[in-house]
Order: structure tokens, then C-alpha cells, then sequence
């Protein structure tokens, strides 16, 4: 069985509030009693439980993170960014998945708050302010990666997802698409941010813009949702798709063209994330590029900065800036 604290405390012959002193306090020992403790560690192998110990001062040097969709590869770039910045500054961090699921994230957040972590960042399905605020309250600060209500005490890291739509729906229009179809989660602000850029877009043209909602913004959803496509009439046919993320358009993108229709010259095709799969596909894919590993990093930054010093300013809220990566997608080669 490992070494207990009781175990050091015999072999060095004192008390165990003196190996708990010597623990969690050596500032109050002398040099001869932490010596003897430290001898009878050395021995033993002793390795401090500091789960326990951190349960038993109420606190921890650990963080949380909630993502929306951990599958998704733009959420293992956020991950990324989050958990090197908690590592720099010497922290924990411990992950959680919502699944999009509203109950289950309610779950997470009070999983987290019960295992004493120090903040939260969260990319939330629901509107989870008010209970980030509550938590603030009893000093678990958090920042929500996301647009979120004015608050004095949650903070958040932004990104144009309005401004990404408009770049997208621009760009069609510029290459002459004017029947443009969008698929996204309607459950999702981020998705109806993107679908209402490109309407900004199309506005005052002549171009039309249609809707298919799909569930998940999964790969299978795209190659679900093409099939609805593929069974329309020639001259029904979108001549432009823009998907709310890349993995659904690579669905699309997959299965158009095992049903012999050309991409872009029959429909141009645009993502948004623009993770690595996007420039792998066969015909490589136009996406608004979303920087989710800086993003991940901005959030624990501005999370880790509340905690050392927690009448340090809120993130400031000017967004992430979008960006349009235009590959043969839409243009061809």
C-alpha cells in the first residue's frame, strides 16, 4: 500500500500535523523537524493525495473547460489553445463534453463547481450567465467563448461569425452564385450569426437564399442533407452552398461528387473554421477561417488573468476578425 501521512509522521518521529504543516505549511517548521520529515518522505516514497488537500484548504490550482462538440476539430484546436496557456502558468485543466445537450451542460457546470476548479471557460449551448455569475460569487470565475449578455463578472472571447458570413456571401456573389443555399443548426447562435451575414451580403441583390437546417454540423449531416439536394430538379438545384461549418461541407462536397456533380462549376462550395481537413479534400475547400487554437489561448489568458488578479478588466470585447481562405471549391483551378 503507499505510504500514508501517518506512516511519515512515525518513521520521522513526530506528530501528523507536523507532516501537514510541512506539506501545506513550511513556513511554520524549524530546520530540524522539516528535515526529519523530509528524510521519512525520501524513504517512503510519499506522494501527497493533493486532490485531498486541495478539497480540504477549498481550493485548487485547477480549470475547466465545457466544450459545445469536443468530435468536432475545431473544438480540438480550442482545447489545444486553452490547455497550453493553463499549462504555462502551472495549472490543471480537466475537459467536459455537452454534446449539445442543455441538460448535460447544466451538469458539467455543477460537476466542476463541486470539484472546487478555480474558473471555467465554456463554449455554452444555452445561455449560461446568470449561473456563471452565481459561481462567480463564490470565486469560480469564468469566461465564455462566445457573444453573452452584458456582465460584470463572466467574461468572453468573441468572433465575427456575422462578419464570416458576410465575407462567404460576398464572395459567392462575386463569382456570379445568386441561388444560394445555407445549411445550419438553427439551436446554435454562432450558426444563425453566420446564416444572417450572409443575408447582410445578399441583400439589395438579386440573389435568393434558402435554408436546410441540419442537427449536429457533423460530416454525416452533409452527406445527409446532400441527398436532399441531389434529388431536386436540375434548375432547382442551389448554385452556391455555404455550410455553418467545414466538416458539413465536406459531407456535401463528398457526396456531390460521388453523384458526378462538378464542384464549383455546377455548385460552388464554402465552409467556415477552415480546420485542416479543408485544404485535404479532393477539391479543396473555400472556408472562412476561424483561428480556434489563438481563440482557446485568448480565453485562458483572460480567465487566468481574473484569477491571479481578479480586479483585472473583463476580455476586451472587440471580436476575432474572419477571414475568407478561397480555394478550388469556388473558383476552380
Amino acid at each position: 500500500m503507499p505510504a500514508s501521512v501517518k506512516d511519515v509522521a512515525a518513521l520521522a518521529g513526530v506528530s501528523s500535523s507536523t507532516v501537514s504543516n510541512y506539506l501545506n505549511h513550511p513556513h511554520v517548521l524549524g530546520e530540524a523537524s522539516s528535515a526529519k520529515v523530509r528524510d521519512a518522505i525520501e524513504k517512503l516514497g510519499y506522494v501527497p493525495n493533493e486532490s485531498a488537500r486541495q478539497l480540504r484548504a477549498g481550493s485548487s490550482k485547477a480549470l475547466a473547460l465545457i466544450l459545445l462538440d469536443a468530435w468536432l476539430p475545431y473544438f480540438h484546436e480550442l482545447s489545444r489553445g486553452v490547455e497550453d496557456v493553463a499549462r504555462e502558468g502551472g495549472w490543471s485543466l480537466f475537459f467536459s463534453n455537452s454534446a449539445r445537450d442543455a441538460a448535460l451542460e447544466r451538469r458539467n457546470i455543477d460537476m466542476f463547481e463541486a470539484h472546487r476548479v478555480q474558473g471555467i471557460v465554456i463554449y455554452p449551448l444555452d445561455d449560461v450567465v446568470p449561473r456563471l455569475e452565481q459561481l462567480a460569487e463564490r470565486g469560480i470565475r469564468s469566461v465564455v467563448v462566445g457573444p453573452i449578455p452584458d456582465s460584470s463578472t463572466v467574461g468572453s472571447v468573441r468572433f465575427d461569425d456575422r462578419g464570416g458570413g458576410r465575407l462567404a456571401g460576398e464572395h459567392l456573389l462575386s463569382i456570379g452564385r445568386r441561388r444560394i443555399l445555407f445549411l445550419g443548426a438553427p439551436s446554435v447562435s454562432q450558426s444563425n450569426d453566420r446564416l444572417q451575414g450572409l443575408r447582410d451580403a445578399a441583400a439589395g441583390s438579386d440573389a435568393a437564399v434558402d435554408v436546410f437546417d441540419v442537427p449536429h454540423l457533423t460530416t454525416e449531416d452533409g452527406l445527409d442533407i446532400a441527398e436532399r439536394i441531389i434529388a431536386l430538379a436540375s434548375a432547382d438545384r442551389p448554385d452556391a452552398i455555404f455550410a455553418a461549418n467545414d466538416m458539413v461541407a465536406i459531407g456535401v462536397l463528398t457526396r456531390l461528387l460521388r453523384e458526378g456533380i462538378r464542384v464549383p462549376e455546377e455548385i460552388a462550395l464554402v465552409g467556415f473554421d477552415d480546420v485542416a481537413q479543408a485544404h485535404q479534400t479532393v477539391v479543396p475547400l473555400t472556408s472562412v477561417r476561424q483561428p480556434g487554437y489563438e481563440i482557446g489561448r485568448a480565453a485562458g489568458a483572460a480567465l487566468i488573468r481574473q484569477l491571479t488578479d481578479p480586479s483585472a478588466d473583463l476580455p476586451a470585447p472587440t471580436p476575432f476578425a474572419a477571414e475568407l481562405v478561397v480555394r478550388e471549391s469556388t473558383v476552380g483551378r
